[in-house]
């Protein structure tokens, strides 16, 4: 079941915790107005000193269709292709239940809370 907010804008604010990236994400991750374009030039101007090390916050995402999803996947192959680690966290249970039945919670990595995620890559918040 897609998004309930069709049309929600998307706001990604990216905060340093020492080498590792958080990209806080709130709105929509949808293809509608081009966020999900939006989501994945954020996320590909994060990648630039070294393996990055970046989690994605989804706990502000009101709104998601496939494309949402498929800029979660295409962030990850990017984070992938340049030998680093990314981590899903906070994701809101219609989205994670959306990446289960992909079979996308066998190919990312998802923690409860951004705590944990940012605790993963030894550093504390």
């Amino acid at each position: 079941m897609p998004s309930k907010e069709p049309g929600a804008t998307l706001e990604v604010q990216s905060v340093r915790h020492g080498e590792c990236t958080v990209a806080h994400v709130r709105g929509g991750l949808t293809g509608e107005a081009a966020p999900a374009t939006l989501f994945q030039g954020e996320i590909t101007s994060l990648i630039v000193d070294g393996p990055p090390r970046l989690v994605l916050d989804l706990r502000g995402v009101t709104a998601w269709d496939d494309d949402g999803v498929g800029a979660v996947i295409g962030a990850a192959k990017r984070v992938m292709t340049a030998s680093g680690k990314l981590v899903v966290a906070a994701t809101p249970a219609d989205l994670r239940e959306r990446f289960r039945r992909g079979g996308l919670d066998q190919r990312l990595e998802f923690r409860e809370t951004v705590e944990q995620a940012v605790n993963e890559f030894g550093v504390s918040q």
